[in-house]
């Protein structure tokens, strides 16, 4: 049995980070520009596994945690990597979905040297689980879910929700944009589900203004992140905490907000106030950024419990 399963998106990250790249800024957006036609010389090309489903998978592994995962791949040499990582990692491969005639997404990372980055992304085969894919007989058994973004598909959202409702089980959710624009849409009804945790960051939570009073209402806490600035945390509608991120260099921002939820998430699973949930996010994000990918930063328990000791 499973403590923990995830659900979302499992791609290959191709970071390129390069004193080649200029900025330009219109003091709304800074663009990364390149000379079309030229070729171009990099500093570096780092290979990761990613996408949210796949970060948060290890990172509650890392934690401990019996985990397994709910996504789906293509049969080729980028699904030989990622189900390789799992494996390294330990966690369990038994939910994942493999389809021969779909190719495993990735994405090309482009680093500035602020730690902000240009992604483009083709999703594959992880932007395609159906209702069938989803076993809801392990969901029913597990402890608890996490669904990260899997580009709105809303039956299988459906299927996922319906199965966390018949069998009582706690979940988060960090949704992409696909399933903000459900939510914006009305597609979504929160009255249907039982959501404990929703994770969002500030340009996120503005782009369902409308619908906000109906989520506040209906999510038992709704954390809202905000970058270098921090976040909040809401109860009911309620702001009952606020957290600073602190002075901290960013390499690489790329699954901050995956740490977050994994550290927030644990943190709460192991009863602890909504303050020291923020502190045990914000220490895994913080470990995160300061490496390139989304996964070589992510802590153990041991080193959570270890870095928040110090601090209180």
């Amino acid at each position: 049995m499973y403590e923990i399963i995830t659900i979302g998106s499992s791609l290959i990250d191709s970071f390129i980070r390069s004193s080649k790249f200029n900025s330009h800024s219109n003091g709304v957006n800074a663009n990364i520009c390149l000379t079309y036609g030229a070729k171009n010389e990099v500093d570096e090309y780092i290979l990761r596994t990613g996408g949210g489903g796949s970060n948060t998978a290890v990172g509650f592994a890392r934690m401990g945690y019996r985990t397994g995962v709910v996504t789906e791949l293509g049969s080729d040499i980028f699904a030989k990597i990622i189900l390789d990582d799992f494996r390294s990692e330990f966690v369990s491969t038994n939910l994942v979905t493999s389809e021969k005639q779909e190719k495993t997404g990735g994405s090309i990372i482009l680093l500035g040297s602020d730690g902000g980055r240009t992604v483009m992304v083709n999703r594959g085969a992880s932007s395609m689980l159906d209702p069938e894919d989803i076993p809801t007989a392990n969901i029913s058994r597990a402890d608890w879910i996490h669904i990260a973004s899997i580009s709105g598909r809303l039956k299988t959202l459906e299927r996922i929700f319906a199965a966390l409702k018949k069998a009582n089980i706690g979940f988060s959710w960090n949704p992409g944009k696909k399933e903000l624009a459900l939510i914006s849409e009305g597609e979504i009804q929160f009255k249907e589900i039982s959501c404990q945790l929703m994770f969002l960051n500030q340009e996120e939570w503005e782009s369902i203004k409308d619908k906000q009073q109906d989520v506040l209402y209906h999510v038992k806490q709704v954390i809202v992140t905000n970058g270098k600035k921090g976040g909040k945390v809401f109860v009911g509608e309620d702001e009952v905490a606020e957290f600073k991120s602190g002075e901290n260099r960013s390499v690489d921002d790329t699954g901050a907000g995956d740490a977050f939820a994994v550290g927030y998430v644990t943190a709460h699973l192991k009863g602890k106030i909504i303050s020291e949930c923020c502190e045990w996010g914000k220490s895994n994000a913080v470990s995160v950024i300061g490496q390139i990918g989304a996964k070589p930063g992510l802590l153990t328990l041991k080193q959570i419990k270890a870095h928040n000791s110090k601090s209180n």
